[in-house]
């Protein structure tokens, strides 16, 4: 709707997890660098654990894009798996790879440990996204623990990466045979600086020259988002759509808090958001 009259040719801040409007913070990065050599070393299992709306999702999809395609993985992804047993969680996970089921639990198993060397002999890695995993049951973790024993002298038959809510970080700490044989990986929100960078950078890739947030009102974006990347999107976003109704080519403060109010946030102070 405001696209033309702000000169961009798509809407910027979706908060869609598009993988192309992922803005690699030095944090996001970092983690994502990891997963990748976790990935392409066959080093073992991540799990990355953050705030809600911190970006987690939008790695998990911009790894999935970038190796879904490729001849050397078989990329299986699941989301918010709030399944109840191991044998619902292993059927699940074997239907995403394409691998027969069967009525026995120790059946689909054998046909799952099967499937993981075949793939090793014909030199693929099976990859496994799971996103909300802060939903996983303790006897789904115990099954996931169980699948890492699938593999040779030098590398895992099986990597898994689990991306979830900070409750993901203290399901895995309380089960300390899963999370010695786990990597961890946290994001947290952005600092003003990035934030700041990731408005300017969204904006171009939409098409944009020069966004038209005032610095005062970049400020306050802050202020009401926290750092958070989604919570950014969805102010600016709604900002936008307000300046364009309004026919306004820059976008101050007041609307920000305007908007903000709209969308039930509190302001902070500068202090209070460093502390959050």
């Amino acid at each position: 709707m405001y696209e033309a009259f702000f000169g961009l040719k798509e809407r910027p801040f979706r908060i869609s997890p598009d993988p192309r409007f992922l803005f690699l913070a030095p944090q996001h990065q970092e983690v994502l660098s990891k997963c990748q050599y976790m990935i392409g070393n066959k080093v073992g299992p991540v799990y990355v654990f953050g705030p809600i709306g911190s970006g987690k999702t939008s790695i998990a999809r911009r790894i999935y894009q970038e190796i879904s395609d490729g001849p050397d993985y078989r990329v299986a992804m699941l989301f918010s798996p709030n399944l109840k047993s191991p044998t619902a969680f292993l059927r699940t996970i074997m239907d995403e790879f394409g691998v027969k089921t069967e009525r026995a639990y120790d059946r689909s198993l054998s046909n799952f440990s099967n499937f993981l060397i075949q793939e090793f002999e014909a030199g693929r890695t099976p990859v496994l996204l799971i996103d909300e995993a802060q939903h996983l049951r303790r006897n789904i973790l115990e099954l996931i623990k169980f699948l890492l024993n699938y593999e040779t002298n030098t590398q895992k038959l099986l990597q898994i990466l689990l991306f979830g809510q900070n409750e993901l970080a203290t399901n895995i700490a309380k089960y300390p045979e899963l999370q010695s044989r786990m990597f961890p990986s946290a994001l947290a929100a952005l600092s003003a600086e990035d934030m700041a960078e990731m408005i300017a950078w969204r904006f171009r890739t939409a098409g944009g020259r020069r966004h038209p947030f005032t610095p005062r009102a970049v400020a306050e974006i802050f202020r009401y988002s926290v750092g958070l990347p989604r919570e950014i999107c969805r102010i600016c976003d709604m900002a936008l759509l307000a300046a364009f109704n309004r026919k306004a080519p820059r976008i101050d403060h007041h609307v920000i808090g305007q908007v903000a109010d709209e969308l039930g946030l509190t302001r902070k102070e500068p202090e209070e958001v460093s502390r959050g």
